[in-house]
């Protein structure tokens, strides 16, 4: 007795962004999407939704921005935007694009984390400011009294006050002064 080879196929599509429709597949159902944009195993669950398995989208646009077959985005799906330096990764939460890392902000004037430069913790200017356990510090050239910070190059001010900091523009080490001596922190 010969046998002869069977081959199954899923639903598929070679087009970009061609995402199947919920009433084109059964709940459990496999779909393919090949297409060199998007591309995905998607699947049907229990509630209807169409779901999608694959690796993070990286571009400079949304998964399936241009949709060809069903709109939208899966609960969970990723994406790493390329269109800025930043790199972002967002998650699909259902309603819209959430930014991972909610701790690490865009600018030092909204979280004590910064990812631009000459902020808080990456500042290499004379014009930057923090806040740290509620105390405000801002660059007062030449000034080290109270809680003001001083900028300097190599060599350190005299001791300033208990809690006044400095910034070595040479080294790009920060100084806090205990009352007595500079602290590098």
């Amino acid at each position: 007795m010969t046998s002869t080879p069977v081959t199954l196929l899923s639903r598929r599509s070679g087009n970009a962004s061609d995402r199947p429709f919920p009433g084109t597949v059964q709940t459990g159902e496999l779909a393919l999407g090949f297409g060199s944009a998007d591309g995905g195993l998607y699947f049907k669950d229990s509630t209807n939704a169409i779901r999608k398995v694959s690796g993070t989208h990286y571009g400079n646009t949304a998964p399936n921005s241009g949709a060809v077959g069903q709109p939208g985005n899966s609960v969970g799906e990723t994406w790493c935007d390329a269109s800025t330096a930043a790199f972002y990764l967002n998650v699909w939460t259902g309603g819209g694009w959430q930014k991972i890392g909610a701790g690490f902000a865009d600018s030092a004037t909204t979280a004590n984390t910064a990812n631009t430069a000459n902020t808080a913790d990456t500042a290499n200017t004379a014009n930057f400011a923090i806040t740290a356990s509620g105390a405000d510090f801002a660059t007062v050239a030449g000034t080290c009294t109270g809680k003001i910070a001083t900028t300097f190059t190599g060599a350190l001010p005299a001791v300033g006050v208990a809690g006044s900091a400095a910034f070595d523009t040479a080294s790009g080490y920060f100084y806090m002064s205990n009352g007595a001596a500079w602290v590098l922190i």
